[in-house]
């Protein structure tokens, strides 16, 4: 299966007073410890870069502050009665590479050098016999 890179943005005003923050999820299994650290961007707000499979995928944002945030870009929330929480739900369709089938390779043909022989013996032309000439010394 092919994964697909995806980025979270959290902006500025939802980050407030927070420095730092983590993203969690089902990809990481809400797991702290695997949390994917959000970068600090100049304009104050949080970004990270998570490749994923094709799938559903909850998640939200753990801020140094104490907070869980959502994106306020999610296409989707889903409801977590024991929390009393809404995740954020992204589906992910991770892009197929094109199979491009391999064009065959021509047989090489092998050219065909040949060596003439040369002679070394010097060229001697055969010479009729003139047998008009010859009868004529006989006369």
């Amino acid at each position: 299966m092919s994964s697909k890179k995806i980025d979270f943005h959290l902006p500025a005003d939802v980050v407030a007073g927070a420095t730092s923050g983590i993203l969690l999820g089902d990809f990481n299994n809400w797991d702290s410890s695997k949390g994917v650290a959000l970068k600090k961007q100049k304009d104050g707000s949080l970004k990270a870069s998570v490749s994923l499979e094709s799938g559903s995928y909850e998640y939200r944002y753990l801020l140094n502050d104490g907070r869980w945030v959502n994106d306020n870009q999610a296409s989707k929330y889903a409801f977590i009665p024991e929390f009393s929480v809404e995740n954020c739900v992204i589906e992910v369709i991770a892009e197929e590479t094109p199979k491009v089938a391999k064009a065959k390779a021509e047989p090489k043909t092998a050219k065909a050098v040949t060596k003439s022989k040369v002679s070394t013996e010097p060229k001697t032309e055969k010479t009729k016999t003139n047998k008009s000439a010859s009868k004529s010394k006989k006369a």
